[in-house]
This record gives C-alpha cells, sequence and structure tokens, in this order.
C-alpha cells in the first residue's frame, strides 16, 4: 500500500511545482503519478499495474535528475540560496522515485 500513497504524494508535487509555474512537461508527471497510484488502488492484480508503475517511476527519476543537475549548476550564480533548496527538494525525490521504480509491485505472477 505505501508504493500506492507515494504515487499520490509525488503527483501533488508535481502539481505544486506546476501551479508555481513549472514547465507544461510537468503536467505529465502528475498525472502519471495520479494514474499509477489510481492503477494501484483500483486494479494491483491487473496486467497493467507493473508496467505502469515503472515507467511512472522512470520518467520521474528522469525529471528529478535533471532538475538535480540544473539545481547543481546554479551554485555559484548568486543564486546559491535557491540552488540548495531545489537540489535537496529534488534529491529527496529522487530518493522516493528509487524506491518507486524497485519496490515490487504485487501481481498475480508474483
Amino acid at each position: 500500500m505505501a508504493p500506492t500513497i507515494l504515487y499520490f504524494v509525488v503527483g501533488v508535487f508535481w502539481v505544486g511545482i506546476l501551479v508555481a509555474g513549472g514547465g507544461a512537461l510537468l503536467f505529465w508527471a502528475a498525472l502519471t503519478c495520479f494514474l499509477s497510484g489510481i492503477i494501484l488502488y483500483e486494479w494491483a492484480y491487473s496486467w497493467i499495474a507493473r508496467p505502469l508503475t515503472k515507467a511512472t517511476a522512470l520518467f520521474g527519476l528522469a525529471l528529478t535528475l535533471y532538475q538535480v543537475y540544473v539545481a547543481l549548476t546554479m551554485i555559484g550564480t548568486g543564486l546559491d540560496s535557491a540552488a540548495l533548496i531545489s537540489g535537496v527538494l529534488f534529491g529527496v525525490l529522487t530518493v522516493v522515485y528509487l524506491y518507486l521504480l524497485f519496490s515490487r509491485v504485487k501481481t498475480r505472477k508474483n
């Protein structure tokens, strides 16, 4: 049940960033997180649960790693505080996505 809740929490995080002025690509991150959470909650034993959740985790991992990279490049440009906040936030989110990527989704074949 923990991965299901995490997908919803991460989706809310992406919506918050989108509302704060994030790019349109983040809409897809939020949408895939919510879809994965719904699939895991309603149809955890469906054939689509594992591929969708793994693809969502990989997509989110790519986005968060890029955001950490951007935050690291901002260090030393006068935006150190923004870089630190962004780097830590997306670093934590990267760890969450790694957990979601390697967590085992229960299906009938397990």
